[in-house]
């Protein structure tokens, strides 16, 4: 596949494909981070959560709207950004609830991630590409 039209190619597939990279890419930057700040610079892990998840976040909110949406990133994009993963949150904390009662609670996140990772897809996208947010 050529890289270059996979970046630009302004389908549907290849945008699903191009958020499932950006969504790896920043689990895997959140953990790394986490794991510095925790051994390597002794901050505890709470804190270290959060500055990990806030710096993986920026990143995620300017991935998407630059490489997976090609998107122009703003003030309102980056709140509907927020809220549409405020709304994911809640979503997954919801059905982690409901299907730790069903599966147990060492699986109860992947029936929930199954549901909320494409509805986030729909939510970011729409955050990211609706005119409302230009």
């Amino acid at each position: 596949m050529d890289i270059k039209k996979f970046v630009n190619d302004a389908g549907r597939r290849a945008e699903v494909i191009r958020f499932a990279l950006v969504g790896g890419f920043c689990t895997l930057l959140q953990y790394g981070i986490y794991v510095v700040f925790v051994h390597a610079v002794g901050v505890p892990a709470v804190v270290s959560t959060m500055i990990s998840y806030a710096i993986s976040f920026v990143a995620n909110y300017l991935l998407s709207s630059f490489f997976t949406f090609h998107s122009d990133p703003n003030a309102k994009r980056g709140i509907a950004f927020t809220i549409s993963h405020l709304v994911n949150m809640g979503m997954q904390t919801g059905l982690v609830a409901i299907f730790k009662g069903i599966v147990g609670p060492t699986l109860a996140l992947l029936p929930a991630l199954a549901i909320c990772v494409p509805l986030n897809y729909f939510l970011v996208r729409y955050a990211l590409k609706s005119d409302r947010f230009s």
